[in-house]
Protein backbone atom coordinates (compact mmCIF):
# COMPACT_ATOMS: atom_id res chain seq x y z
CA UNK A 1 0.00 0.00 0.00
CA UNK A 2 1.57 3.30 -0.83
CA UNK A 3 1.38 5.01 2.54
CA UNK A 4 3.20 7.00 5.23
CA UNK A 5 5.92 5.81 6.51
CA UNK A 6 4.97 4.62 10.34
CA UNK A 7 6.46 6.87 12.31
CA UNK A 8 7.14 4.52 15.69
CA UNK A 9 7.16 7.83 18.13
CA UNK A 10 3.62 7.66 17.85
CA UNK A 11 2.74 4.56 18.94
CA UNK A 12 0.88 4.51 22.26
CA UNK A 13 -1.37 1.15 22.32
CA UNK A 14 0.21 -2.02 22.54
CA UNK A 15 -1.67 -4.86 20.15
CA UNK A 16 -3.11 -6.33 23.61
CA UNK A 17 -4.62 -3.20 24.36
CA UNK A 18 -5.68 -2.46 21.28
CA UNK A 19 -7.57 -5.99 21.10
CA UNK A 20 -9.07 -5.33 24.86
CA UNK A 21 -11.27 -1.99 23.12
CA UNK A 22 -13.08 -4.04 20.95
CA UNK A 23 -13.64 -6.74 23.50
CA UNK A 24 -14.08 -9.25 20.93
CA UNK A 25 -15.96 -12.54 21.90
CA UNK A 26 -13.31 -15.13 19.61
CA UNK A 27 -9.59 -14.16 19.92
CA UNK A 28 -8.14 -12.29 16.90
CA UNK A 29 -7.02 -14.36 13.81
CA UNK A 30 -4.77 -11.81 12.64
CA UNK A 31 -3.35 -8.02 13.76
CA UNK A 32 -1.67 -5.78 11.20
CA UNK A 33 -0.10 -2.35 12.18
CA UNK A 34 0.04 0.41 9.25
CA UNK A 35 -0.98 3.64 9.24
CA UNK A 36 -4.69 5.27 8.15
CA UNK A 37 -5.34 8.84 6.79
CA UNK A 38 -1.41 9.49 8.21
CA UNK A 39 -2.45 8.01 11.59
CA UNK A 40 -1.07 4.64 13.12
CA UNK A 41 -3.45 1.97 13.57
CA UNK A 42 -4.08 -1.93 14.60
CA UNK A 43 -6.17 -3.55 12.23
CA UNK A 44 -7.71 -6.66 14.24
CA UNK A 45 -9.10 -9.71 11.73
CA UNK A 46 -11.71 -12.15 13.44
CA UNK A 47 -12.60 -14.64 10.46
CA UNK A 48 -13.69 -11.97 7.54
CA UNK A 49 -14.24 -9.42 9.70
CA UNK A 50 -11.73 -6.75 10.39
CA UNK A 51 -11.63 -3.88 12.64
CA UNK A 52 -9.57 -0.19 13.19
CA UNK A 53 -8.04 0.75 16.33
CA UNK A 54 -5.79 3.38 16.28
CA UNK A 55 -2.68 2.90 17.69
CA UNK A 56 -1.83 6.46 18.83
CA UNK A 57 -5.14 7.06 21.02
CA UNK A 58 -6.60 3.46 21.49
CA UNK A 59 -9.52 4.44 20.45
CA UNK A 60 -12.10 2.24 18.08
CA UNK A 61 -13.16 3.54 14.34
CA UNK A 62 -16.69 3.12 13.95
CA UNK A 63 -16.97 4.48 10.11
CA UNK A 64 -14.98 5.86 7.06
CA UNK A 65 -16.27 8.67 5.84
CA UNK A 66 -16.31 9.88 1.94
CA UNK A 67 -13.63 12.43 2.94
CA UNK A 68 -11.68 9.93 3.85
CA UNK A 69 -12.14 7.72 1.35
CA UNK A 70 -11.36 10.63 -0.75
CA UNK A 71 -8.04 11.29 0.90
CA UNK A 72 -7.25 7.73 0.72
CA UNK A 73 -7.78 7.23 -3.26
CA UNK A 74 -5.64 10.71 -3.97
CA UNK A 75 -2.67 9.79 -1.47
CA UNK A 76 -3.14 6.05 -3.36
CA UNK A 77 -2.29 7.86 -6.66
CA UNK A 78 -0.76 11.45 -6.13
CA UNK A 79 -3.33 12.98 -7.80
CA UNK A 80 -6.32 15.36 -6.31
CA UNK A 81 -9.44 13.79 -5.38
CA UNK A 82 -11.90 16.68 -6.96
CA UNK A 83 -10.08 15.34 -10.27
CA UNK A 84 -11.97 11.87 -9.84
CA UNK A 85 -15.03 10.99 -10.63
CA UNK A 86 -16.46 8.80 -7.90
CA UNK A 87 -19.54 6.24 -8.09
CA UNK A 88 -20.45 2.98 -5.64
CA UNK A 89 -19.27 -0.25 -7.21
CA UNK A 90 -21.17 -3.46 -6.55
CA UNK A 91 -19.39 -5.76 -8.85
CA UNK A 92 -17.87 -4.86 -12.30
CA UNK A 93 -14.96 -6.62 -13.96
CA UNK A 94 -12.44 -5.79 -11.65
CA UNK A 95 -14.18 -6.84 -8.52
CA UNK A 96 -15.96 -9.78 -8.88
CA UNK A 97 -13.55 -12.05 -7.13
CA UNK A 98 -15.20 -13.58 -3.99
CA UNK A 99 -12.98 -11.77 -1.84
CA UNK A 100 -14.28 -8.58 -2.14
CA UNK A 101 -17.63 -9.67 -0.52
CA UNK A 102 -16.59 -8.38 2.65
CA UNK A 103 -15.32 -4.95 1.80
CA UNK A 104 -18.49 -3.78 0.48
CA UNK A 105 -19.69 -1.41 -0.03
CA UNK A 106 -16.73 -0.23 -2.37
CA UNK A 107 -15.96 3.03 -4.08
CA UNK A 108 -13.97 3.70 -7.62
CA UNK A 109 -12.28 6.95 -7.69
CA UNK A 110 -11.38 7.03 -11.42
CA UNK A 111 -9.32 9.79 -12.92
CA UNK A 112 -8.63 10.95 -16.91
CA UNK A 113 -5.61 9.52 -17.04
CA UNK A 114 -6.74 5.69 -17.08
CA UNK A 115 -5.88 5.05 -13.36
CA UNK A 116 -8.86 3.42 -11.48
CA UNK A 117 -8.61 3.28 -7.33
CA UNK A 118 -11.00 1.21 -5.08
CA UNK A 119 -11.33 1.84 -2.02
CA UNK A 120 -13.36 -0.41 0.84
CA UNK A 121 -15.74 1.49 3.08
CA UNK A 122 -15.16 -1.02 5.54
CA UNK A 123 -11.62 -1.45 5.64
CA UNK A 124 -10.66 1.98 4.22
CA UNK A 125 -8.23 0.83 2.00
CA UNK A 126 -7.42 0.65 -1.45
CA UNK A 127 -8.32 -2.73 -2.37
CA UNK A 128 -8.03 -2.65 -6.41
CA UNK A 129 -6.17 -0.61 -8.40
CA UNK A 130 -5.94 -0.66 -12.08
CA UNK A 131 -4.42 1.42 -15.05
CA UNK A 132 -6.54 1.59 -18.76
CA UNK A 133 -2.64 -0.50 -19.64
CA UNK A 134 -3.44 -2.90 -16.90
CA UNK A 135 -7.04 -3.56 -18.22
CA UNK A 136 -6.60 -3.31 -21.87
CA UNK A 137 -3.51 -6.42 -21.38
CA UNK A 138 -5.99 -8.11 -19.20
CA UNK A 139 -9.04 -8.29 -21.75
CA UNK A 140 -6.05 -9.76 -24.26
CA UNK A 141 -4.76 -11.89 -22.08
CA UNK A 142 -6.19 -13.82 -18.62
CA UNK A 143 -10.00 -12.69 -19.02
CA UNK A 144 -10.64 -14.38 -22.12
CA UNK A 145 -8.27 -17.34 -21.37
CA UNK A 146 -10.18 -18.16 -18.12
CA UNK A 147 -13.40 -16.95 -19.19
CA UNK A 148 -13.64 -14.32 -16.55
CA UNK A 149 -16.16 -12.26 -18.12
CA UNK A 150 -18.28 -10.44 -15.61
CA UNK A 151 -22.13 -11.56 -16.44
CA UNK A 152 -20.63 -15.22 -16.35
CA UNK A 153 -17.94 -14.88 -13.56
CA UNK A 154 -20.81 -13.41 -10.93
CA UNK A 155 -22.00 -17.03 -10.91
CA UNK A 156 -19.65 -18.87 -9.46
CA UNK A 157 -21.27 -22.59 -9.67
CA UNK A 158 -22.08 -21.76 -13.63
CA UNK A 159 -18.67 -20.50 -14.02
CA UNK A 160 -16.70 -23.34 -12.99
CA UNK A 161 -19.03 -25.99 -14.63
CA UNK A 162 -18.64 -23.87 -18.25
CA UNK A 163 -14.93 -23.99 -17.95
CA UNK A 164 -14.96 -27.78 -16.56
CA UNK A 165 -16.60 -28.55 -19.46
CA UNK A 166 -14.81 -26.66 -22.14
CA UNK A 167 -11.76 -27.43 -21.04
CA UNK A 168 -12.86 -31.14 -21.44
CA UNK A 169 -14.22 -30.69 -25.19
CA UNK A 170 -11.08 -28.61 -26.02
CA UNK A 171 -8.88 -31.78 -24.38
CA UNK A 172 -10.98 -34.49 -26.46
CA UNK A 173 -10.99 -32.62 -29.55
CA UNK A 174 -7.23 -32.12 -29.63
CA UNK A 175 -6.46 -35.71 -28.93
CA UNK A 176 -8.68 -36.84 -31.77
CA UNK A 177 -7.22 -34.51 -33.85
CA UNK A 178 -3.53 -36.08 -32.84
CA UNK A 179 -4.95 -39.42 -33.08
CA UNK A 180 -6.46 -38.64 -37.10
CA UNK A 181 -3.19 -36.95 -37.78
CA UNK A 182 -0.67 -39.87 -36.59
CA UNK A 183 -3.33 -42.17 -38.39
CA UNK A 184 -3.27 -40.36 -41.29
CA UNK A 185 0.72 -39.77 -40.94
CA UNK A 186 2.89 -42.66 -43.29
CA UNK A 187 6.51 -42.64 -42.67
CA UNK A 188 6.04 -44.91 -45.87
CA UNK A 189 5.65 -42.18 -47.98
CA UNK A 190 2.64 -43.99 -49.47
CA UNK A 191 0.88 -40.92 -50.68
CA UNK A 192 1.66 -39.72 -54.23
CA UNK A 193 2.15 -36.36 -55.36
CA UNK A 194 3.20 -34.12 -58.36
CA UNK A 195 6.19 -34.02 -57.30
CA UNK A 196 6.94 -37.61 -56.34
CA UNK A 197 5.43 -39.37 -52.89
CA UNK A 198 4.71 -37.72 -49.83
CA UNK A 199 4.16 -38.96 -46.34
CA UNK A 200 0.98 -36.42 -45.72
CA UNK A 201 -1.88 -36.41 -48.43
CA UNK A 202 -2.65 -32.69 -48.61
CA UNK A 203 -1.49 -29.85 -50.30
CA UNK A 204 -1.52 -26.29 -49.42
CA UNK A 205 -3.45 -24.99 -46.48
CA UNK A 206 -4.45 -28.47 -45.10
CA UNK A 207 -0.72 -29.90 -45.57
CA UNK A 208 0.78 -26.75 -42.87
CA UNK A 209 -2.38 -27.38 -40.73
CA UNK A 210 -1.85 -30.99 -40.36
CA UNK A 211 2.13 -30.16 -40.07
CA UNK A 212 1.19 -27.36 -37.22
CA UNK A 213 -1.18 -29.62 -35.84
CA UNK A 214 0.91 -32.26 -35.23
Amino acid sequence: ERSPALDPATLRVSPAQAVDALKPSHPPEQIRLNTFDGRPVYRIRAGRAEQIVYADTGTARVDVSRDVMARVAAAWTGQPAAAATVEPIDVDQWTVQGSFRSLKPLWKYSWPGGEQVYVSQVSGEVVQYTTRASRLGAYLGPIPHWLYFTPLRTHQLAWSRVVIWSSGIGTAAAMIGLAIGVWMYSPAKRYRSPTGTTSIPYRGQKRWHMVLGL
